[in-house]
């Protein structure tokens, strides 16, 4: 049992490995994304919701502080098109989202909080943007990520409350 398990030990020491991604999060990145997204409209005690899948564009900026720290910025368009919502189907949503988050090598997970505005068409309003997500740089240059986020409006034209809760994956080029 010993032999075995030397074997085994001296097997993984001398096993080929992978080189892993660089941990370097600093510079500005560029991506696509996409997921689902829940919407819910109440008026009242009335409400509407649905479910859509949402597709759009990021750009942003990360910057390491000591100890593992990471700031960032990130300007995010998406829509989604909710059938269930009445005449207003299409429903562009564009955030400024800061982040921050700890960095455990290739891994980033992080918070978020900020902005958001979305555009019904006949509406457009603003609104509060929160959530967490995690980045994994599978190169020095390629990050995968993914993110829950939450966004929050009152809508003061129609006495709405309208709220978006987003899941989606992304892969974005760090330059």
């Amino acid at each position: 049992m010993k032999i075995a398990t030397l074997t085994a030990i001296a097997a993984l020491l001398n096993a080929p490995t992978l080189a892993l991604a660089g941990d370097d999060w600093n510079g500005f990145y560029a991506g696509l994304h996409f997921g689902a997204s829940d919407a819910d409209l109440t008026s009242g005690t009335a409400g509407l919701s649905d479910h859509s899948a949402v597709y759009g564009l990021q750009l942003g900026y990360n910057h390491s502080l000591a100890d593992k720290w990471v700031i960032g910025a990130e300007l995010s368009y998406g829509t989604a098109e909710y059938k269930g919502l009445g005449p207003s189907k299409d429903m562009d949503t564009t955030r400024l989202k800061l982040k921050a988050g700890y960095d455990l090598g290739p891994t980033l997970v992080y918070g978020i909080l900020g902005y958001a505005n979305i555009d019904l068409g006949n509406t457009n309003e603003s609104g509060a943007t929160y959530g967490i997500g995690v980045g994994y740089k599978a190169t020095d240059s390629i990050i995968f990520s993914g993110e829950l986020i939450r966004d929050s409006f009152d809508i003061k034209s129609t006495g709405v409350d309208a709220d978006t809760t987003s899941l989606a994956l992304g892969i974005s080029y760090q330059f």
